[in-house]
């Protein structure tokens, strides 16, 4: 038999590589495959019928479903009309055998013809009485018994497959219902599955799922002699025998169950001993010790046991999960899995079960069963999920990861689950501090499904806990965690639904939770015991900041963000009476604009909001104490007076309060600002064009410095470009680009490539002389800095320079220094040149700052011209804007800056194109004149500097104001004549210029001349 099976398996192998064409051919093919003799079966084999059924069984041992249904319907079809001969055959040869072989699917597609034969045989229609006589019940069963019963010397694997082999063929038996209609029939199916799970401990889980099927079929009496077999035959006391059980009893209510070993395995009464079965510590009922029944146990699984999703059923089926259900799971819960899988003692494989099984439980309960949720979030298990989330090289931490992945996914499928769980997991059995303890992101992640109906009980329920402390500096650490959490509520708050219009609550989780930000951050809260101190108040400031910049992206946001400053009551400061009347002057002003913004068209209401918005972010500065809100506020009001009377100047005005909110440089002024000018860019004059580019001009050292900012204290342009906002997790949120831009002082050369030798000795040449210009401003202080120096040394040592014997008093006394005199000089010249060497790094590190700011300053104007030139790219203003854009192309010495500089001209040469392709194009008129000058200065740029960036950013630059014009065929031809003069001075060396900017402009005018082409020859079609 042994050899026999060998040799089977072996021929099998060269079938199953020959199957593999039949996947990959054409599907004519795959039809004329599927396309089976469904003819009786000959009861002798000849040539034709071994290919036929050698076909046959191919398809169903096949991978594709497909095939094996085809080939399982041309088999039964054609064994049902065959002798009884030919039935006995295939039962024997070939479906029996067939179970017992691991190649492809086979089990699953002779399963399913043995399944329907037995039915065909022994159900409904008995064939086997009136067509088949000789084919009886305990015939069929003992072919299977005969042909999957292993012997011989034979490899583990075949006999493993032989054992698999008659599981299947046993659950086939199952399967076609036809155990019950006699009563012999059941025993002894039952005998061979439990004699397969007493002899393979690994084949035990799989017996007891065949008895589980089974059990709805056979009735309540039978039912109870089954449960019976269990206990009698030792294995009543299995994981497998608790999944019988419960299924029984959840089948007949009324199920008389045997004394041992329990009548219910959910008796709380019992529910020790089942945890002790579950955690795989158990004594068989026969009096085996421990140690021979912990041999007896199978091998460990990843894959939870099918008991699991049986008592996870009877949780499920209870009735609206009332109270006694509630009740039922946390003795349950807590017995069995707390106090049994996470236990001190437990095994790291037994926990890793425990965390399966919580995720399981989690994901089903999720859906329709949230009140039972909570009572998953153990003692044990929590301190577990946490100790092995903390640190990657722990034996479970993927698996706690993935507990904390479910219960995140749990809240996503329900919102409402958002406050129990924050309950578990910040609460007693949990931490506040859960993120920081587990090293996750998992509150954070929690937070976003805060919802309109939810958010007041989650933010009370986070507030609770810092409200009132013992510990002085575990208060102020859980009240900067508080801080964090209010801020993530806001940032990643989802779009609320429109508020109604007489609501006068806040309606959306952004607007509450900076409330409660500005709140903590300004007002005296009576509530917090001990009160709020001014370094918790100064990490609430930053984090008010920091969401504000966050959070801002409608309109609709800029009006609850201004609703939040005005519910602000600053009782927290002392203000002066200037102040107060300033702020109440402010606030005033800020309810009549957004009053006004409801009244008015979209376009005029965003004007409205914008300039509320600029006095709410002026009245948190002024609480912030900045020195110059005050002035900011008054500039604000004559902006205001302004533009209600449509006086010039307006916009000039809203230009200047713009750069002086960006040069503060937090992320808030930056965005704030941008969002206020993109309002105001159809109302911004040539004269605030003008005002804007002028910082892009400045020299990039303290002299450029000194010039942007002197009118403006130390602590207002700290070039930071991000307020701490009080936590690591905070500040990796802020845009890498702004980092990236920071102390960018690196020399700019080329962008794309190293120019030729030449330039780059033009390049050094230039930088030599800027750098001479600046040694020459900086030699007089210099100068005087040395002659300070030999001062102070005169005065240490009582001598003087060589050059100075004349103007020197005569000094007689000749007499050498004592060595105390000598030591007591010593110190003193050594801390001279200590000075002399601070004031010197004080000073390089000023130089770099400086530059540093007036780079970043920069940067934020392109960003703001960025704004502009993308909606109003048809406004003849905007190419007013090219050459300080190419001048900064050229002059910088920061390569990111550059950068952007050359993708806003491009960004505008596309803008252009669209605005004037638009179906309704609404294009001012251009002055043809003014184009053709702009156009010229634009050559005589490009010919200052042969870098790759430049030359781009110019030729770019170029055939935007060529593309301007070219709405008028008579432009065509200065444009070309513009374009000839400077390739002529090139050619005769006058000036120097990259090849492809005249190449572009070939390519420019080509594509011109084909669309010209294209639309005469469809007019004349």
């Amino acid at each position: 038999m042994g050899s026999k099976r060998k040799r089977g398996a072996n021929s099998s192998q060269p079938a199953q590589k020959r199957a593999k064409p039949n996947h990959s051919t054409s599907k004519d093919v795959e039809a004329v495959n599927l396309d089976l003799d469904k003819s009786p079966f000959a009861e002798l084999l000849t040539s034709e019928a071994r290919k036929r059924e050698a076909k046959v069984y191919e398809l169903l041992g096949s991978a594709d479903s497909d095939e094996r249904i085809a080939a399982a319907g041309a088999l039964i079809t054609g064994l049902l009309v065959s002798p009884e001969a030919a039935v006995q055959r295939h039962l024997d040869n070939r479906l029996f055998r067939g179970l017992a072989s691991s190649r492809n699917a086979s089990r699953l597609g002779f399963s399913l013809v043995i399944t329907e034969i037995l039915n065909q045989l022994f159900g409904s229609k008995n064939l086997s009485k009136s067509k088949y006589p000789g084919l009886t019940f305990d015939k069929v069963l003992n072919i299977l018994v005969e042909k999957t019963t292993p012997s011989g010397n034979i490899p583990g694997q075949e006999e493993r497959d032989c054992y698999f082999g008659r599981l299947f063929g046993l659950q086939c038996f199952v399967g076609s219902k036809i155990l019950f209609d006699e009563e012999l029939r059941w025993p002894q199916v039952l005998d061979l599955l439990l004699m397969m799970a007493e002899r393979k401990v690994w084949m035990r889980s799989h017996c007891g799922w065949v008895i589980v099927e089974s059990l709805p079929q056979m009735g309540q009496d039978r039912a109870e002699e089954t449960l019976q077999k269990l206990s009698d035959t030792g294995l009543g006391k299995t994981a497998e025998s608790i999944g019988v059980w419960m299924k029984a009893r959840s089948c007949y209510p009324k199920l008389r169950t045997p004394a041992k070993p329990w009548h219910d395995p959910m008796n709380p009464s019992v529910l020790p001993e089942v945890a002790r079965v579950l955690k795989d510590n158990v004594a068989q009922d026969h009096g085996g010790d421990a140690t021979n029944a912990k041999a007896k146990q199978g091998g460990w699984n990843a894959q939870l046991h099918f008991v699991w999703d049986l008592i996870l059923a009877t949780f499920v089926g209870q009735e609206g999960g009332g109270k006694q259900s509630k009740d039922q799971l946390k003795l349950f819960w807590t017995t069995v899995i707390d106090d049994g899988l996470f236990s001190k003692n437990a095994s790291d494989a037994q926990k890793f079960r425990g965390f399966s099984i919580f995720q399981k439980f989690l994901e089903t309960f999720a859906t329709g069963n949230e009140k039972l949720v909570k009572e998953l979030y153990t003692r044990n298990l929590m301190k577990c999920l946490m100790n092995q989330a903390a640190k990657e090289d722990r034996y479970l931490h993927r698996a706690a990861l993935k507990s904390l992945q479910s219960t995140e996914k749990a809240v996503q499928a329900s919102p409402e689950l958002l406050l129990p769980i924050l309950k578990e997991l910040l609460g007693k059995r949990g931490t506040y501090d859960f993120d920081q303890r587990t090293n996750t992101k998992t509150i954070e992640s929690l937070l976003q499904w805060a919802t309109p109906t939810n958010v007041t009980s989650v933010l009370k329920f986070l507030r609770d806990p810092v409200v009132i402390g013992n510990d002085i500096g575990e208060t102020e650490k859980i009240r900067q965690i508080y801080a964090g959490y209010v801020s993530k509520l806001a940032i990643q708050a989802k779009p609320a639904p429109e508020a109604p219009s007489d609501s006068s609550e806040p309606t959306n989780v952004a607007e509450l939770s900076v409330r409660e930000l500005a709140a903590c951050a300004y007002s005296i809260q009576p509530q917090f015991k001990p009160e709020l101190s001014e370094k918790s108040r100064e990490v609430f400031r930053r984090l008010l900041a920091f969401t504000i910049g966050k959070v801002m992206r409608r309109r609709d946001d800029a009006e609850y963000l201004c609703n939040a400053v005005i519910s602000v009551e600053p009782t927290a400061l002392n203000m002066s009476e200037e102040i107060k009347v300033e702020q109440e002057t402010a606030l005033k002003a800020m309810r009549k604009l957004l009053k006004a913004s409801k009244k008015s068209d979209s376009k005029n209401a965003g004007a409205s909001v914008g300039l509320a918005l600029l006095y709410a972010i002026t009245i948190l500065q002024l609480y912030d104490g900045a020195p110059d809100a005050i002035s900011i506020l008054k500039d604000l009001e004559r902006c205001s007076e302004k533009m209600k009377s449509k006086e010039g100047g307006s916009s000039e005005l809203l230009v200047e309060i713009l750069m002086a909110l960006v040069s503060r440089q937090s992320p808030m002024m930056r965005q704030i600002s941008e969002q206020v000018f993109e309002a105001f860019t159809s109302q911004i004059s040539a004269q605030a064009l003008e005002l804007l580019t002028e910082p892009l001009f400045a020299e990039e050292n303290q002299k450029g410095y000194q010039a942007l900012f002197e009118n403006l204290d130390d602590d207002d342009v700290e070039m930071s470009d991000a307020e701490n906002p009080g936590s690591g997790e905070e500040a990796e949120d802020i845009d890498e680009d702004e980092f990236s831009e920071i102390g960018s002082d690196v020399e700019f050369v080329t962008l794309n490539g190293a120019a030729d030798s030449q330039d780059e000795d033009e390049n050094d040449e230039q930088d030599e002389d800027a750098s001479g210009s600046e040694d020459e401003g900086e030699k007089e202080p210099e100068t005087q800095e040395l002659a300070n120096l030999d001062n102070v040394l005169a005065k240490v040592l009582k001598s003087h320079r060589l050059d100075k014997d004349k103007d020197a008093e005569s000094s007689d006394n000749d007499s050498d220094m004592t060595d105390s005199e000598m030591m007591a000089l010593d110190e003193k010249l050594v801390e001279v040149f200590r000075q002399r060497a601070k004031n010197t790094g004080n000073k390089k590190k000023d130089k770099k700052d400086a530059k540093e700011s007036v780079i970043m300053f920069k940067h934020r104007v392109i960003d703001i011209i960025a704004l502009y030139v993308k909606h109003e790219a048809a406004n003849p203003f905007a190419f007013d804007l090219l050459l300080p854009l190419l001048e900064v192309v050229r002059t910088t010495t920061a390569k990111p800056l550059a950068n952007k500089a050359v993708v806003t001209i491009e960004n505008f040469s596309k803008s252009f194109k669209k605005a004037r392709s638009a179906s309704t194009p609404v294009v001012p008129t251009l002055e043809a004149n003014e184009q053709f000058d702009l156009l010229e200065k634009i050559h005589k740029q490009a010919a200052k500097d042969m870098t790759h960036a430049f030359s781009r950013a110019a030729s770019a630059a170029s055939l935007l104001v060529a593309s301007s014009l070219f709405v008028d065929k008579d432009n065509i031809d200065r444009i070309n004549e513009i374009y000839a003069k400077t390739f002529a001075d090139c050619q005769k060396g006058m000036i120097k210029m990259q090849g492809y900017f005249f190449t572009d402009w070939i390519n420019w005018g080509m594509g011109h001349a084909n669309t010209q082409q294209t639309a005469a020859t469809e007019a004349i079609s």
